[in-house]
């Protein structure tokens, strides 16, 4: 488990058995204390693609530090930090709340920030899991565009979260703020997502039923394209030719069945490329 504060340290407690042994004020590699100030909030990924868990801290002054762990998953160490950007510029929002997630089901990392305002941003990765490229920010809305806040009277200071919190295989997303009220958006099934910036006359189309449901999962696409579908981690498991409708029966290119969960499948295609969530039950 690990922690930020509101002094700006960061702490991380090691689990032994049915104990949690505390490392409060964690240090870097040089033995300095890790420290960004005030108000720290970490979160733990592996943001280059290197296979190593690093760290992401969100900050009171606004930005966001990436520390990539300088050892391995058993003990990592961090030293220099790069500041998160987007569209180009270091991502400021004051008293920041990182967290990561494929918000857009393209089995890329994406980012997805509360703040002091309440609001909450998204940040679309156009780049891949070792190369993030952070799009302009979004605010996450209803499907009514209403911002999405913490509930009145303070609907200030979001902390958000993702997670399949009813077991429907669909992410759910919650939400906290200055209250300490939690907000569970219940997530809805997904049946594809079209390409975009692409005129709707050259624009590949892609979707899967049933969702969730499957194996077996019918996958259609309005143009032969080839056919990826990768697990949950962004890992390849199946690959299909060009054809047009296909059958999946949940099995790897080696013709072992996969788990129960949520998988993606993504077809490219020179007018662009699409991606569609799949959630097999059994």
């Amino acid at each position: 488990m690990v922690s930020g504060d509101r002094n700006g340290y960061f702490n991380v407690f090691i689990r032994h058995d049915d104990t949690l042994t505390a490392y409060y004020q964690y240090r870097l590699m040089d033995s300095t204390i890790l420290n960004v100030g005030s108000n720290s909030q970490p979160t733990v990924v592996d943001w280059n693609g290197d296979g190593k868990k690093d760290l992401l801290l969100g900050t009171e002054t606004g930005y966001i530090r990436f520390y990539a762990n300088q050892t391995s998953d058993t003990w990592p160490m961090f030293q220099t930090f790069e500041y998160v950007q987007a569209a180009g510029s270091p991502i400021y929002l004051y008293r920041c709340n990182p967290y990561v997630f494929d918000l857009d089901g393209d089995s890329v990392h994406d980012l997805i920030c509360g703040a002091n305002d309440g609001y909450v941003r998204f940040y679309r990765n156009i780049g891949t899991n070792a190369n993030p490229i952070l799009t302009a920010e979004e605010s996450l809305k209803t499907p009514d565009e209403t911002p999405i806040q913490p509930p009145p009277p303070y609907p200030y200071g979001s902390r958000c979260g993702f997670g399949d919190w009813n077991n429907d295989g669909l992410p759910d997303f919650l939400l906290s703020g200055y209250d300490g009220t939690v907000v569970w958006y219940q997530g809805q099934p997904n049946v594809g997502i079209e390409a975009p910036n692409i005129p709707t006359g050259n624009r590949p189309l892609l979707t899967v039923y049933p969702v969730p449901g499957g194996p077996p999962v019918v996958i259609r696409t309005s143009r032969p394209s080839p056919v990826l579908i990768s697990d949950a981690l962004g890992r390849p498991v199946r690959h299909f030719a060009p054809q047009g409708d296909l059958t999946w029966n949940g099995t790897d290119d080696m013709g072992k069945r996969l788990s129960p969960g949520v998988y993606f499948c993504r077809i490219d295609n020179p007018a662009g490329d699409c991606s569609a969530r799949i959630v097999l039950t059994h």
